[in-house]
């Protein structure tokens, strides 16, 4: 299990995992169970893959060999020599196709290890290959592109914009802009209906009676005690609308 476990999770987090399991071990017992189990039988290769991989980037190099159609690794090569290359394939006859990418040491070593094998050039290569080659193309071409493209000192002439009437910001013909200036047009009317079919300036959105006059409600009736209390002929409430009040009439008839 411990074994199974360092093949999918490697030695640290397998030793996390083997904790979980009540089974505490070190990542250094993971990787000597990994490192002790026998190697896989591997099937004929068919279509097999060259390339390099790196024990130290920029110094050390090797040659890794894949199986295309399975998708893994088949074997490690210490270096990337072409005769190293040329002698592994040469022990595999039934080979029929290389795919590999155009350095040196790979060109020189297929051919002579599978003679009868097609060399075939991978797909990643051929893109990167083609980006750099139009990268080039362009950085060679950069006068004629500069005449095609607009001069920045003279501004492209702004495409004439219909101003619409009514101020909105949202342009003519649009379907939720027309939905809304039909809401606002709509209540717009209702409203004014309704202020013209009132019988009175403080009763705005009141209906009159179809019988005829409605009668006053109390809060129409003006409070006339209130109103004699205004002394100021001139003020908003003159004593002259209002009349004698109760108290008026009784000083009135006393001195009568």
């Amino acid at each position: 299990m411990l074994a199974a476990v360092g093949l999918a999770l490697a030695g640290r987090v397998g030793a996390r995992l083997a904790r979980v399991f009540g089974v505490p071990v070190s990542r250094s017992t993971v990787l000597r169970l990994v490192e002790a189990l026998p190697d896989p039988q591997v099937p004929a290769t068919r279509v097999v893959g060259v390339d390099k991989y790196a024990t130290r980037k920029g110094r050390n190099y090797g040659t890794i060999p894949v199986d295309v159609e399975s998708r893994r690794p088949v074997d490690l090569l210490p270096d990337r020599e072409a005769s190293s290359l040329a002698a592994w394939l040469a022990k595999r006859p039934g080979i029929d196709v290389v795919c590999r990418d155009r350095a040196p040491f790979f060109a020189e070593g297929a051919p002579v290890g599978a003679r009868q094998a097609v060399q075939a050039a991978d797909r990643w290569h051929l893109w990167h290959n083609l980006s750099e080659a139009a990268e080039r193309c362009v950085a060679d071409h950069r006068g004629c592109l500069r005449v095609l493209a607009p001069d920045p000192a003279q501004p492209a002439p702004e495409p004439d914009k219909t101003q619409d009437p009514t101020g909105s910001p949202w342009p003519t013909g649009h379907r939720f802009a027309d939905r809304t200036r039909t809401r606002t047009r709509t209540r717009t009317r209702t409203r004014t209906r309704t202020r013209t079919r009132t019988d009175h300036p403080r009763t705005t959105g009141r209906r009159a009676q179809p019988g005829g006059d409605r009668p006053p409600a109390p809060h129409d009736i003006p409070d006339r005690e209130a109103l004699g209390r205004r002394s100021d002929p001139g003020g908003p409430f003159p004593r002259a609308v209002a009349g004698p009040t109760i108290r008026t009439r009784r000083v009135q008839a006393l001195s009568g």
